[in-house]
């Protein structure tokens, strides 16, 4: 199960999912309210457990077999929470740089973090452009060919669900890490981008492996690998849940 990031559709990863269901069953799907996914109402206020709950009834749906998940950024913490909430569902998981102030407090970010909220009241459009200005220069490389499928859903909604409901949720987000620990559990991997050493949610991945007692594993390109290296990252995967059988 890939589970998508920030504003992202299910296309922002079609090449990756494409590259891995050479070998394997991929789910991939829109977050509650995102494009293809309509809601009619939400819970007050809407969580990370909200969406991890989500998850696990589209697994459900879907296969009796407990999944290898995937989840870049805010699909990290979504994952995390659907290993704590529903652990036999899930086989294995690999967070790439969650960003969770519980983990790493930074001052500098969260003040920053508060001026996208503000902006979000009025200029969804000014709010997302220092939003992505907030985690510096994220250029990077990129595999050629590589690139995100276009936009089905409306840009601008998205845009507004996100501030609204995803935005402060993922802000508030926390775990009792004891949850994800345990002979019982399922192993958890934490990643981190090689262009993204220093960023705010590279040390988050770095304290979460740490409180983990795990090693943080590095993976092609930043933050947004999944989509700027969709090849390079499968090759990786295929390694990790390898080594996880073993």
């Amino acid at each position: 199960m890939l589970i998508q990031g920030g504003l992202s559709e299910t296309g922002a990863t079609q090449q990756l999912a494409t590259e891995l269901a050479q070998q394997h069953q991929v789910i991939s799907y829109d977050r509650r309210g995102l494009s293809r996914s309509t809601v009619t109402r939400d819970p007050q206020p809407l969580t990370m457990a909200t969406h991890a709950d989500d998850a696990a009834a589209l697994l459900a749906a879907l296969t009796s077999e407990p999944a290898r998940v995937v989840g870049p950024s805010i699909g990290a913490v979504i994952g995390l929470h659907l290993t704590a909430r529903h652990p036999d569902q899930v086989a294995l998981l690999v967070a790439h740089e969650p960003p969770m102030a519980s983990l790493v407090r930074d001052p500098d970010q969260e003040a920053g973090l508060d001026e996208v909220a503000e902006l979000a009241r009025d200029d969804v459009g000014a709010a997302i452009r220092r939003f992505v200005a907030l985690g510096g220069s994220r250029e990077g490389t990129q595999e050629p060919g590589a690139g995100p499928a276009p936009p089905v859903g409306n840009v601008e909604a998205n845009l507004r669900r996100f501030f609204t409901y995803d935005f402060p949720a993922v802000r508030t987000a926390a775990l009792d890490l004891d949850q994800l620990t345990g002979p019982a559990r399922p192993p958890v991997i934490v990643t981190g981008g090689e262009e993204s050493r220093g960023q705010w949610e590279y040390r988050c991945a770095q304290q979460l492996a740490a409180e983990l007692d795990c090693k943080l594993v590095e993976t092609p390109g930043g933050h947004n690998g999944l989509v700027s290296h969709p090849w390079a990252t499968a090759d990786v995967l295929r390694r990790l849940f390898t080594e996880s059988i073993g």
